[in-house]
């Protein structure tokens, strides 16, 4: 059995990458059909590398145990033919620690890829300095704060977007309003019918579409639609132009609207953004003047463009801490488990401890030893653990292309959890490394 092993497990780890390739980009499978293919997916990956984990304990064990032989003497080099003795045994007590490691791997790159991305998004669409938001970031908020901000004595340009639900065509969705003359100061338009000319000749009844919902409808320009707004008030578009707006953080709705005929249809228009430049950099004197300008609005909230999108990465950071926590508790587990081997593997080993103790190994290398022993483990699980939540975040990556997620690896993160394995193995071995120098030799050595 011991013989087809490793190919039992290349044959599960085939499987499990063709059955998450096909839960991922497989169109029409409903929710729970496809979080079950990819959890069974997910399982069947661990198991196929838990299984083959042990044919790759010696190489791995050469590379992460060379610093335990360069600083740890004779205990370094004892640990590291420690942790290649017995194979099954290193890789199972590693194969908790490489489970948790790659799933913190797999939320910090496929997070950071998003963050990446929103990004990106923000800086193609918005050229504006300065941006006026709700306190949240995305609720809307009164069009007065934007008129107020618009007056401030820095303000030298300024231009809102209202945005409201509204339904086309079938299909619902939020709809905004624009000032044609202004928003191409603000706003980075990716034409793919049309160009920032037709903005002054939208009329009343202009609009401008996302790509997407035009493929989606089958318009093309000259084409008239009609738009309910929730008061049931209709009225009939004409398709001036085209775009393409980024797809992880559209800022403008997939039908946007002159802004006038916004504020007819609505009864309580309300802005989404308000753009506004000032003269030269942004200083924070300007930002204290625009500040000041919306005092009276408790709501509104002035940000410099780069501040708006620290801000919205504060809310990935905040997710992904939560998630942190969370995933930090199978690394708990780990430990009790790396633990219980080691506490095994001195037992096991009485009498061979109570050997190099009598021929002159103190109790300070013993404790070196089991502790070096110990790390190499819990790097070899970090080994294994880190190249497996990359491969499962760039599989995920590629299955929300369709979003322009980017593939973004963090790399100070993944050193901390490599960082954050010798952590774990140190304090996995702080009871087995004392039991062990504490060994009575006389005793160890009539151990049998």
């Amino acid at each position: 059995m011991a013989r087809i092993a490793p190919y039992i497990a290349i044959v599960i780890i085939t499987l499990s990458v063709a059955l998450l390739s096909y839960s991922l980009f497989k169109h029409g499978m409903g929710t729970a059909q496809r979080l079950i293919s990819m959890a069974v997916g997910v399982l069947a990956l661990f198991v196929g590398v838990a299984m083959i984990s042990s044919r790759l304990v010696k190489p791995l064990a050469a590379f992460v145990g060379w610093p335990a032989t360069r600083i740890g003497g004779a205990a370094g080099r004892l640990a590291k033919g420690n942790s290649t003795r017995n194979p099954g045994r290193t890789a199972s007590t590693a194969a908790a620690l490489m489970i948790g490691i790659a799933l913190v791997t797999f939320v910090a790159v496929l997070a950071n890829g998003m963050k990446s991305s929103n990004t990106d998004a923000i800086k193609q669409q918005v050229k504006a300095e300065y941006v006026l938001t709700a306190q949240d970031g995305f609720s809307p908020f009164v069009p007065s704060a934007g008129d107020a901000v618009g007056r401030a004595s820095d303000a030298q340009f300024s231009t809102s977007v209202r945005s409201g639900l509204g339904k086309a065509l079938g299909e619902s969705g939020y709809i905004t309003g624009i000032q044609p003359s202004a928003i191409a100061q603000a706003y980075t338009f990716k034409w793919k019918e049309g160009s920032d000319a037709i903005l002054s000749q939208m009329g009343r009844n202009g609009t401008i579409v996302a790509k997407d919902f035009a493929n989606n409808k089958h318009l093309k320009l000259g084409d008239k639609f009609t738009l309910l707004t929730p008061n049931g008030d209709k009225t009939q578009l004409v398709v001036k132009g085209i775009y393409e707006p980024p797809p992880f953080f559209p800022i403008l709705g997939e039908v946007s609207i002159t802004q006038s005929l916004f504020d007819s249809l609505y009864e309580r228009p309300e802005n989404s953004f308000v753009f506004v430049d000032v003269a030269g950099e942004p200083t924070p004197a300007t930002t204290a003047s625009l500040e000041a300008a919306v005092k009276d609005f408790p709501d509104a909230k002035v940000q410099t463009r780069d501040g708006w999108i620290k801000q919205q990465n504060k809310d990935f950071n905040d997710f992904l801490s939560m998630l942190y926590v969370l995933l930090a508790l199978s690394v708990v587990v780990s430990i009790f488990g790396m633990v219980n081997t080691l506490v095994l593997s001195v037992f096991e080993r009485t009498r061979e401890l109570g050997m190099l103790r009598a021929v002159g190994m103190t109790r300070r290398q013993a404790r070196r030893m089991i502790r070096h022993e110990s790390v190499i483990t819990a790097l070899i699980g970090a080994a294994l653990g880190l190249p497996l939540g990359i491969f499962l975040a760039l599989l995920m990556t590629r299955a929300l292309s369709q979003f322009n997620v980017q593939i973004a690896i963090p790399y100070k993160n993944l050193l901390l959890f490599a960082l954050v394995a010798v952590i774990v193995g140190m304090f996995a071995a702080i009871f087995p490394a004392r039991r062990a120098a504490r060994l009575n030799v006389l005793r160890a050595l009539q151990y049998e």
